[in-house]
């Protein structure tokens, strides 16, 4: 069954969320799930890919290249899946029709082939795909802070494009602010502190709040900016924290085993690894593998 609402993987850089979120699409390929992976959206936002106005006048503005990108990344996890579900009615794209019987692979196939036409069949796959119960749909959404944030893009006035101005962004944006969900499936993100930028401060503070400071006036407390700010969000999230000492001493043992390093896994070493990265898993690595 499919939950309600989005799930954001949220913690410290290099704790483990994006090879969580990349094991988690990488699992649900082989099941044969649709499954609809975007690993790094910061390319999206910050301005290292060519953009146009899109015609129509309708403000948004498209990246034809990360369109097709993104579809052939969906073509090779899933072309299987994308070919077992029928559109279940007619459809258009430019002047391409597309019969009921025609499947998700086909779609697939008019966006690589016609990259003009690339975020339509995006949009017309994640349509048929969220509404469908035959296959379970995994969406899957790296740096997904990105979508809320200002991104270094310019529109002809020369003013700050908002992320959900990206037409590439706004086709995803709605399965985490509670716009759209899915039939059957889990729509799925990670964040990244690495880039302050593109972390909004808002979201931030949502993320991990300030803790509530108690008002020791009682007229005050009565106040309407003394309580806690507020810290709803639209996606429940799931805090990935640190490595305990238990599971940074089986992180050193699986690298001893594969030889990644050599030195024996001795208690010692590992208490020392632990202590030297506060128990993050990507330090961690870092530290016991800079000597080789």
């Amino acid at each position: 069954a499919a939950p309600t609402r989005a799930s954001v993987l949220d913690g410290r850089c290099g704790t483990g969320k994006s090879a969580e979120l990349l094991k988690l699409a990488s699992v649900a390929a082989s099941q044969g799930h649709i499954v609809v992976y975007a690993p790094g959206t910061v390319r999206w936002v910050n301005s290292s890919q060519p953009y146009a106005p899109e015609a129509g006048g309708s403000g948004q503005f498209i990246q034809l290249e990360l369109a097709v990108e993104q579809l052939r990344t969906m073509n090779g996890m899933c072309r299987a899946a994308l070919a077992s579900v029928p559109l279940g009615r007619s459809a258009a794209l430019g002047k391409k029709s597309l019969a009921a019987d025609s499947t998700l692979a086909d779609v697939v196939d008019v966006g690589l082939l016609t990259p003009g036409l690339a975020h339509g069949a995006l949009d017309l796959v994640l349509d048929v795909a969220s509404t469908q119960t035959g296959v379970p749909v995994l969406v899957a959404v790296d740096e997904v802070n990105t979508l809320w944030c200002d991104t270094q893009y310019r529109d002809q006035e020369d003013a700050v494009l908002p992320a959900h101005r990206l037409r590439l962004i706004s086709a995803l944006l709605p399965f985490f602010d509670g716009k759209k969900s899915l039939a059957r499936g889990w729509v799925l993100g990670a964040t990244s502190h690495m880039d302050a930028l593109f972390m909004p401060k808002d979201l931030k503070r949502r993320l991990a709040p300030p803790p509530a400071t108690p008002v020791a006036n009682p007229d005050l407390a009565r106040g309407a900016q003394a309580g806690q700010p507020p810290t709803d969000l639209p996606f429940d999230t799931i805090r990935v924290e640190r490595f305990s000492p238990a599971e940074a001493w089986a992180l050193m043992r699986f690298y001893h085993t594969t030889s990644i390093i050599a030195s024996p896994v001795t208690e010692a070493l590992v208490a020392k690894k632990w202590m030297v990265s506060s128990g993050n898993p990507r330090e961690i690595f870092e530290s016991v593998t800079s000597f080789t």
